[in-house]
């Protein structure tokens, strides 16, 4: 593959990003690779899998260390998503690639809706204490983790969105939100990069540049956040990451 050189470079790029407004990353992933590198599909939904694990493990032990991380809630979910990871991973392989590209980019753009529409609102004085684990929530944590996997699994990207509005939904606080969210994708990203393995669609050359620039990227993403201004993150990148959502899942629908 020419300019494979350059995949570190992409790597730290997207790490810092992704560090710095939250996900795991594969919404920048999959298009880079595919609209760059010119990578089939597959071969790019497994790379960002693989990519997204680093990111995704940091954020775990940081949040871990900071008691942010509900182990209990955070394993029926990443459970559940083991499961859709691996039938995710099996649909993308089923289908064409040019296919799994257009259905990817079209994915982008529908997500991009949620993402121009949510609340700005910010969190006040946030309960520290956890809800008890209850039956109900239990099925609830199971059916969205079980999305989040398959939209991993398929698409290669970590699964941010039915995770978050699930742990909401359950009345997670906020904090235990951002950390537990992290610790559920890594889950799904490990399962669905499992799933791609076993049906042959890994490529470890392209992985381990990538993945590790994305590991720098997000060792490097906290410590620049701490020296930007809160009201100018809010102004900038929020806009800017909806954006680039949006403009890429255009671009990968109509290819």
């Amino acid at each position: 593959m020419p300019f494979w050189f350059l995949l570190p470079a992409l790597g730290f790029t997207i790490g810092l990003l992704v560090s710095m407004l939250g996900g795991g990353g594969g919404f920048f992933y999959v298009p880079a690779l595919t609209l760059l590198f010119d990578l089939p599909t597959q071969l790019a939904v497994s790379t960002s899998l693989a990519s997204i694990i680093p990111t995704t493990a940091i954020a775990s032990i940081s949040h871990k260390r900071r008691g942010n991380l509900d182990i209990s809630t955070g394993l029926i979910f990443g459970t559940a998503g083991i499961i859709g990871a691996l039938i995710g991973a099996y649909i993308s392989s089923m289908l064409p690639s040019a296919l799994l590209g257009k259905l990817f980019g079209l994915f982008m753009t529908v997500m991009s809706i949620p993402m121009a529409l949510r609340s700005k609102k910010t969190a006040g004085s946030v309960e520290p204490s956890l809800p008890p684990l209850t039956w109900r929530r239990g099925a609830l944590g199971s059916a969205f983790g079980i999305l989040s996997g398959m939209m991993c699994g398929l698409f290669g990207v970590s699964g941010t969105p039915p995770v978050i509005a699930g742990l909401y939904i359950l009345g997670s606080p906020a904090a235990s939100v951002v950390g537990t969210s992290a610790f559920v994708l890594l889950c799904n990203s490990i399962s669905g990069l499992t799933g791609h393995i076993v049906l042959g669609q890994f490529d470890l050359m392209l992985i381990l540049p990538l993945a590790g620039g994305a590991a720098i990227g997000a060792y490097t993403g906290p410590r620049l956040l701490a020296k930007i201004r809160a009201d100018t993150l809010e102004r900038i990148y929020g806009p800017l990451f909806i954006f680039m959502v949006l403009a890429l899942g255009i671009v990968m629908a109509l290819r």
